[in-house]
């Protein structure tokens, strides 16, 4: 934890505790929902590619036949969705693989992956005869049966009662009967390479869906940029009020949280990309009135490029999102803040606090759902329906804790002066509470 004397005209810039001891003995005493995170698994090794996968945090493992993985398997693709679903209510996956499916062809019958990938030549598949008549098809993937078919007689039964899920089936279809054959391999699944415009036609189709935070765990340059593009576009373009995380980056915008450290987790150093998935997964969970600041890393045991005082002080002054030891040696966020460090009259040094970003962003959201177009009409009768409904949310806001200072008659009405036809012009003021992230003691001595 940082620490040590204050200057009361200058103030500190990491957060801390920070105290003057002196001697002076004559002296006295005096609502919009988060959660939704999104990750692509760039070179996946299974899945459909190019597709959005839903997963949940109460039920992390419920599209295994679409991962080929359980979430809690050693598996850095796995890492990055646990770290994810640590805070995150919601993680959409996204697999970009442009690989050959594995296949294999035996007695007549032809054996394909359901999907392209390496994940595929871990299949195998036996047939083995029922005493009751046919043969039992079972598919394992490594050493658990995954799907079992039972008492099927010819490939056409076969195909037909399979469900696809890991193998597809095919072969002759005019009743030719099935065989015992002992365990099959499937061999040749490769996982291909992800060129940038994978990665780029993923970014334009996270307009598609619903999330408030990205993780976006690449290192190559050209793609960040990319990424820091379409955050800013989304954020002022399309009325997406969204953040990516992303390490090592350079870049300077609140939309773009720069994560320069890392951390250990059940004995692993992770990556600083890795980490990400962590970070986007808390910034998603994190409601309107809470900080990130000195929260505890679920699980983490150690920092991974530990920062000196000199390196985070820089690293707080260029917008980087690290991981300290606080001083009861827990594993926590410095700062939760994102990556603005050029600060302007329309961006002040606030709009860095991811805190103060999710109260704005959360109302510009909550505004969207309760003013849509075509919904009130354009007249003294309208507008006063719509301030009624824009000081009830400021209202909501201030007895949530999210704003401050409200005056419910200057800081929503209709500019009557500007709005008609279709048109109406709103005046809205909101003032952010903050998290007290760094505290001055004065401490006096009798």
């Amino acid at each position: 934890m940082a620490g040590g004397n204050f200057d009361i005209n200058v103030g500190k810039i990491r957060p801390g505790v920070y105290v003057n001891v002196k001697s002076k003995k004559t002296q006295k005493p005096s609502n919009s929902s988060r959660g939704i995170a999104v990750v692509p698994l760039v070179g996946y090794n299974w899945g459909p590619s190019g597709e959005f996968i839903k997963l949940s945090c109460e039920a992390p493992d419920s599209a295994i036949t679409k991962l080929g993985h359980s979430v809690y398997d050693d598996n850095d693709f796995m890492l990055l969705i646990r770290e994810i679903l640590k805070r995150a209510t919601t993680c959409y996956v996204y697999p970009i693989n442009s690989g050959v499916k594995a296949a294999a062809t035996v007695s007549g019958l032809t054996i394909t992956a359901a999907y392209a990938g390496t994940r595929g030549n871990d299949i195998t598949v036996v047939s083995v005869a029922n005493t009751a008549g046919g043969f039992d098809v079972s598919v394992y993937l490594g050493t658990e049966v995954v799907e079992t078919v039972e008492g099927v007689k010819t490939i056409a039964d076969l195909i037909a009662a399979a469900s696809g899920s890991y193998v597809v089936f095919s072969g002759a279809t005019t009743g030719t009967e099935l065989t015992a054959f002992a365990s099959t391999s499937l061999t040749g699944g490769t996982d291909g390479t992800s060129d940038n415009a994978a990665v780029t036609a993923f970014l334009d189709k996270l307009e598609t869906i619903h999330f408030n935070t990205l993780c976006f765990p690449i290192t190559e340059t050209t793609l960040q940029n990319a990424c820091v593009t379409k955050m800013k576009t989304l954020r002022t373009k399309a009325g997406r009020y969204v953040q990516a995380v992303i390490p090592d980056a350079t870049v300077d915008s609140e939309g773009d949280i720069n994560v320069t450290n890392s951390v250990v987790v059940d004995g692993k150093s992770l990556t600083h990309a890795q980490a990400c998935a962590w970070v986007a997964g808390a910034t998603a969970g994190a409601s309107k009135t809470e900080s990130l600041t000195y929260v505890e890393y679920d699980g983490a045991t150690a920092v991974v490029d530990p920062k000196t005082n000199e390196e985070a002080e820089l690293a707080i002054k260029n917008g980087e999102f690290f991981f300290s030891m606080s001083e009861s040696d827990k594993v926590v966020v410095e700062y939760d803040i994102n990556s603005l460090h050029t600060f302007t009259t329309t961006k002040t040094s606030d709009y860095r606090k991811n805190r103060v970003l999710r109260v704005y962003d959360s109302f510009c959201e909550d505004l969207q759902s309760t003013f849509p177009p075509n919904k009130f009409p354009n007249d003294t009768k309208g507008w006063a329906i719509m301030e009624g409904l824009g000081k009830a949310l400021l209202q909501q806001y201030e007895n949530d804790g999210a704003i401050t200072d409200v005056d419910l008659d200057s800081d929503f009405f209709v500019d009557t002066d500007k709005s008609s036809g279709d048109e109406t012009y709103f005046n809205v003021g909101l003032k952010a509470v903050d998290s007290a992230e760094k505290l001055y003691f004065s401490v006096s001595t009798r």
